[in-house]
């Protein structure tokens, strides 16, 4: 195991700025394999924050390659009708999950919500339905058709598309914060947005969980742990209000408020990203088979 610090000819961390840091496993698509490397297009792991990053992020053109896997083509009616109800399905659980995590924390006089990276619209339209004064923004302009049916107002674009004098009291982003690039400015730009006492929920995959075979990717901009992403949370002047696990994700609730000294766990992001192969293979794998076969059984 290299445990040795690099110094110097290595990318900076996009979260805090360090130097230091350590490589880290990442899924190389030109070998189709998960590899190390010390040079070239490499994945790095933060010493000082815990947070991992590419060496180089990725194009435009590599981000459109994945958002194009995960849109609808319309010409295709038999498979998008089934990509559709399946989407729909998976979003409406988590939009109503993400409503009821976050609202207890809520002021009683909360009534502006932003959706960041809304997808399909589930999120912005429950909120919508419960009185708030409910937008989305989404890059994808595909996915206007179906804010259309949902009668739901969002802007196509990136998050810069929102007008900039726009405040609300509660931001969202939901399995989507690792494709933003800068993501220290993107918080930043949110806790703008804010009105002061406002909320920000992050849902995140638990991307180093024992049964979750991901790996960092060329779609990744950066790879955030729980523990890293409450690192910038907290670095940029969030309070961390609550933490909730479901399906395999994190869901995190800050309050915009002041600077606060930021705790890290870099050592233990490491062992996680070290680690994470085998026990997925050990642990993860014979679980996600066993649960696999008793729902046939319960089928059957």
């Amino acid at each position: 195991m290299n445990l040795s610090i690099t110094h110097a000819c290595v990318p900076v961390c996009p979260v805090c700025g360090s130097k230091m840091s350590w490589t880290i496993p990442f899924f190389d698509r030109e070998v189709d394999a998960v590899v190390r490397r010390g040079n070239g297009y490499h994945w790095r792991l933060c010493r000082a924050c815990g947070n991992g990053f590419p060496s180089t992020e990725p194009t435009l053109a590599e981000l459109q390659i994945y958002w194009n896997r995960n849109r609808i083509d319309e010409a295709e009616s038999p498979v998008t009708q089934e990509v559709w109800r399946q989407r729909v399905a998976a979003s409406r659980v988590w939009a109503q999950h993400s409503y009821d995590f976050v609202v207890p924390f809520v002021r009683s006089d909360s009534k502006r919500f932003l959706d960041v990276a809304c997808g399909l619209g589930e999120t912005v339209s429950l909120f919508q339905k419960h009185g708030w004064q409910a937008d989305g923004v989404d890059a994808d302009p595909n996915a206007k058709v179906f804010h259309e049916r949902l009668g739901i107002r969002t802007t196509i674009g990136q998050m810069e598309s929102v007008d900039a004098l726009s405040r609300f009291d509660l931001i969202s982003i939901a399995h989507a914060i690792y494709f933003i690039t800068e993501p220290r400015r993107f918080v930043q730009r949110v806790r703008d947005m804010l009105d002061d006492g406002g909320l920000f929920l992050v849902v995140l995959s638990d991307l180093l969980s024992s049964l979750n075979a991901s790996y960092p990717g060329y779609v990744h901009t950066w790879y955030p742990t729980p523990s890293s992403l409450i690192y910038l949370l907290e670095q940029e002047g969030f309070e961390i209000l609550g933490s909730q696990q479901f399906r395999g994700s994190r869901m995190v609730v800050a309050r915009k408020g002041s600077r606060t000294t930021p705790r890290a766990h870099p050592y233990r992001a490491y062992w996680a990203h070290l680690s994470h192969g085998w026990r997925y293979r050990f642990i993860g794998k014979p679980l996600r088979a066993v649960a696999s076969l008793r729902k046939r059984i319960m089928r059957a």
